[in-house]
């Protein structure tokens, strides 16, 4: 199957009409006013998003993914301003982590997604086979972390190479210990091998490759997270 929408009902995510504070659903807007727009949401209660938690004026009879919140004086509020409150910040994902997305809408490089009601992340076009409509429901997982720490996701896992693995290790042991490691291309085979249970040169092609990705630095006594 090619990865696009699922079957999946609503995973990870309250039903529209039940979203509460804290959840995002599709809302349909059912009157403007000056002071803002009234959505569909609960049974005989609209959920009012201000202008001022408007991300682009709204139109009546057009949906839009919508934050529920509650504001100062305790009444239930929703926006569009997803970036207020969700992280772009991939902390504390995963890379290779399953989640549960839902579609906010087209970007010039593709889709960007709620994550698991938390995250804001990026699904690129070559990643997508059937188009999405905003509030479309699927899964996914963390493709990929920036060096900004956003995050960049895909909708299905590939085989990933033992180089690959093996330097997501080294950068695992980097975070265990400060960022600094004194296993260097320098080290006795017999060190490498008893910390990653590889060759010292396929350690050294992995130390390449995260070197040639700007990750860390390498010297001759240490290597380094950047």
């Amino acid at each position: 199957m090619c990865p696009g929408k699922t079957n999946i009902e609503n995973p990870g995510f309250a039903k529209d009409a039940e979203a509460k504070a804290g959840e995002c659903a599709l809302l349909r807007a059912v009157n403007v006013t000056r002071a803002g727009t009234f959505m569909t949401w609960r049974e005989g209660q609209d959920l009012m998003v201000p202008i001022s938690q408007q991300q682009s004026p709204m139109k009546k009879g057009q949906s839009y993914v919508v934050y529920v919140l509650m504001d100062p004086d305790g009444k239930m509020i929703g926006s569009t301003k997803l970036h207020r409150y969700l992280s772009e910040d991939a902390t504390p994902l995963k890379l290779r982590e399953k989640v549960d997305l839902m579609i906010v809408g087209k970007t010039p490089l593709g889709y960007k997604a709620v994550i698991n009601n938390t995250h804001l992340g990026l699904l690129f076009k070559e990643e997508v086979f059937t188009p999405f409509e905003p509030g479309d429901r699927t899964v996914g997982y963390i493709k990929s972390i920036r060096e900004d720490r956003k995050i960049n996701l895909t909708l299905e896992l590939h085989e990933r190479s033992a180089q690959d693995v093996l330097a997501d290790r080294i950068i695992e042991h980097l975070k265990a210990h400060d960022g600094v490691s004194d296993l260097t291309d320098y080290s006795p085979p017999e060190a490498i091998y008893k910390q990653f249970g590889v060759s010292k040169g396929k350690y050294k092609k992995a130390l390449g490759r995260l070197y040639k990705k700007r990750l860390i630095t390498v010297e001759k006594e240490k290597i380094a997270l950047i």
